[in-house]
């Protein structure tokens, strides 16, 4: 019992580095280069990941797997972390964030078409309190397209990514669950991601701004801890309990945006927190009228 209890906290402290990731990525990017910020704060995490799981055996991993979930993972956190990094100011970091954190009654949604989870009626109106919340957050008069897209139009690849990010990750967890057959593969997919962040920004031709010892304290910190929250979370999901962590991500928005606010200073409005509120409303109401098949 005292090891499950561990192992569920364990998690829970990954969703902690989760929940402040993107207000941290968000004030390394203002002082570097963005995409060079990432790539490298996503150095440290291959590095830190590698250290404490060890490469995969590669003869006993899907083929499906490793190419399938992987580009899907792969593409997800550069889509997410850039999109981060092209926001113009912290309010937009927040928006971002919130598309980003769809995530979750998306999973739910994806995994019923897979045939994964049985569900109950109440799941519709959980993804529609989801998608209402979003919208409140991005467009606080709600029922005006003008200015909806408006909103959208100041920073639409930013926006573009973050939603893109927000259905390719319910595809990595399904994909994950029908072809993973228990292999770990997050230490290879890190490497790759590093990888494919320094080709881009060469590809962009992108300066080179060399980080000053602070800064450089700070990439290597939120890098490393960002490798123990996936080594973490892996640990946690064998062994704590699952329920609970599952449930636990559903209030990764709110968790989130009060990160956000205390590390960017940032003074959200009242609509922004009712939509965030929301978000996770439906996700736990998605969440309540599901079981696994």
């Amino acid at each position: 019992m005292k090891a499950c209890n561990k192992a569920t906290l364990i998690g829970f402290s990954s969703i902690l580095i989760w929940a402040s990731l993107v207000a941290v990525v968000k004030l390394i990017t203002e002082s570097l280069s963005p995409v060079s910020a990432i790539a490298l704060i996503y150095s440290f995490s291959a590095m830190v990941i590698l250290v404490l799981n060890g490469l995969p055996r590669f003869q006993h991993i899907s083929k499906a797997y490793v190419w399938g979930c992987g580009a899907l993972f792969v593409a997800y956190e550069i889509l997410f972390l850039v999109s981060i990094a092209l926001s113009h100011n912290h309010d937009e970091v927040l928006i971002i964030a919130m598309i980003n954190y769809l995530w979750p009654p998306l999973t739910i949604v994806f995994s019923i078409l897979a045939k994964q989870l049985n569900y109950r009626w109440p799941v519709i109106l959980g993804f529609i309190i989801s998608v209402l919340g979003l919208l409140l957050v991005v467009n606080p008069d709600i029922l005006n397209l003008h200015q909806f897209l408006h909103i959208l139009q100041q920073n639409p690849i930013a926006y573009f990514f973050a939603f893109l990010g927000a259905l390719l990750w319910p595809c990595y967890s399904v994909m994950t669950k029908k072809y993973a057959q228990g292999q770990n593969a997050v230490p290879l997919f890190f490497m790759v991601t590093a990888i494919a962040l320094w080709d881009i920004h060469f590809m962009m031709d992108e300066v080179f701004i060399f980080p000053q010892l602070n800064m450089w304290l700070w990439i290597a910190v939120t890098g490393g801890l960002v490798g123990i929250a996936y080594s973490n979370w892996n640990q946690s999901l064998q062994f704590g309990n699952i329920k609970l962590l599952i449930l636990a991500t559903y209030f990764m928005p709110v968790l989130s945006s009060c990160m956000s606010m205390l590390i960017l200073d940032a003074t959200p409005s009242l609509s922004f927190w009712i939509g965030t509120c929301l978000v996770t409303f439906g996700a736990v109401i998605c969440w309540k009228s599901t079981s696994e098949i």
